[in-house]
């Protein structure tokens, strides 16, 4: 700081930076609080001419009562004084409404490390000792300045941000609220498709089967074409609805993830689908276990290689695998067949409710199944894929994200 016995007309020569632009469009507010009143008139002089708006107190107590009436932006504080010191003063000022993030900076003689710790320890944000040049000072309150306005605008753009999470939360919980009413109009669509319509196609499929075995030789052929197609269609309507209920249950139910063997699950799945194609070769590689819902799994890899049976039912020598590669670092499982195959331009709609490539005629099914192993995959943070060539089978690709 200047020393006392410096001239004002030196002072008056003193050229400190233009910061009136650099701090802010309007005048900051220094409290001064210094007990000397030669210290309390040179600095006075120095910040005004530097465009500051000053507000002197010449001791502690009348410090914390102007603090209560200005609100500065700033605090400049003296340590030694009567009564109440600086490190007193700033403490007290730290507790007031509005001074826990306010700028203090201490103006000190003492410069060891005892009295430095002592200033933090008090809520000081920093301090400079006497004597010093105006220009150090100066400097050195703008910085503290610019770094309270980044703070506040920080401060600010967090409770904007709590606000906005505030907000977007509740419209989570709305949405939430909706989706579980969604859901059980769902749960109530499953029941009504359960019991409401599988009566009556019940009772379609058994009066025509009926007629079929006694009547059958009374009718037409056209008659007896049409009876067959009847019989066809309820039968192709039930399993429609069996699929859908399937889904329903899926999307639905809770993922239960533990420990689930996939090399051990895939046999059993090969052996218990065995006889839907009994000339198929099956062979089953390393597979890892991994962390998933057991049930889930095994809908997937039941859907993927009853699939691969029945797609390559109608080949010379049938055969599938089930098998894992490492890619970029993580595990693809796959399920090939040398099958059918399919036309990779449609590959997008394999995937899709109802969506099939292949005729009923050709393959039974209803295109649910891909459908429902879509889901599961992505319940457990994986993904699914295809590649094919018409005529030469078909690959099944899918991960399972994080399976630790």
């Amino acid at each position: 700081m200047i020393a006392a016995d410096q001239s004002m007309e030196k002072l008056e020569k003193i050229n400190p930076p233009d910061a009136v632009g650099d701090v802010a469009p309007k005048k900051r507010r220094v409290l001064l609080i210094e007990d000397q009143r030669t210290q309390r008139a040179i600095l006075r002089t120095a910040l005004e001419r530097d465009g500051f708006e000053v507000e002197e107190a010449e001791d502690g107590i009348k410090g914390l009562q102007a603090f209560d009436r200005v609100h500065p932006d700033i605090v400049l504080l003296d340590v030694r004084m009567p009564m109440m010191d600086g490190f007193a003063v700033c403490s007290a000022l730290r507790r007031q409404p509005g001074g826990d993030q306010l700028p203090i900076l201490i103006l000190t003689m003492l410069n060891d490390i005892e009295s430095i710790n002592r200033a933090y320890e008090v809520g000081a944000t920093d301090f400079i000792t006497k004597p010093v040049a105006w220009p150090v000072l100066g400097h050195r309150l703008r910085y503290m300045l610019r770094a309270s306005d980044a703070f506040q605008t920080l401060a600010k753009s967090e409770a904007e941000l709590a606000r906005r999470v505030a907000e977007r939360t509740a419209d989570l919980e709305t949405a939430n609220v909706k989706l579980e009413a969604a859901n059980r109009g769902l749960e109530d669509f499953a029941h009504s498709v359960s019991h409401d319509l599988r009566a009556p196609l019940r009772a379609i499929n058994g009066f025509a089967s009926l007629l079929s075995a006694n009547e059958m030789m009374a009718l037409s052929p056209n008659g007896q074409n049409l009876l067959r197609r009847v019989i066809a269609n309820t039968t192709r309507m039930a399993q429609l609805i069996n699929d859908m209920l399937e889904f329903s249950r899926v999307t639905r139910a809770t993922l239960r993830r533990t420990k689930v063997d996939l090399h051990s699950l895939a046999k059993q799945v090969v052996e218990e689908m065995r006889d839907t194609n009994p000339a198929a070769e099956a062979e089953i590689g390393p597979l890892a276990v991994v962390n998933g819902d057991q049930a889930m799994l095994r809908q997937v890899l039941a859907n993927l290689i009853g699939n691969a049976l029945k797609y390559s039912a109608q080949t010379d020598k049938p055969r599938i695998e089930v098998g894992a590669t490492s890619s970029g670092g993580g595990t693809v499982y796959f399920v090939r067949d040398n099958g059918a195959g399919f036309d990779m331009t449609y590959a997008g709609d394999l995937f899709k409710l109802f969506r099939r490539l292949h005729t009923a005629s050709e393959f039974p099914g209803t295109g649910v199944g891909l459908v429902i192993v879509k889901n599961i995959i992505e319940r457990h943070g994986g993904k699914v894929w295809a590649e094919s060539t018409v005529g030469q089978g078909a690959t099944f690709y899918f991960t399972l994200g994080n399976t630790t």
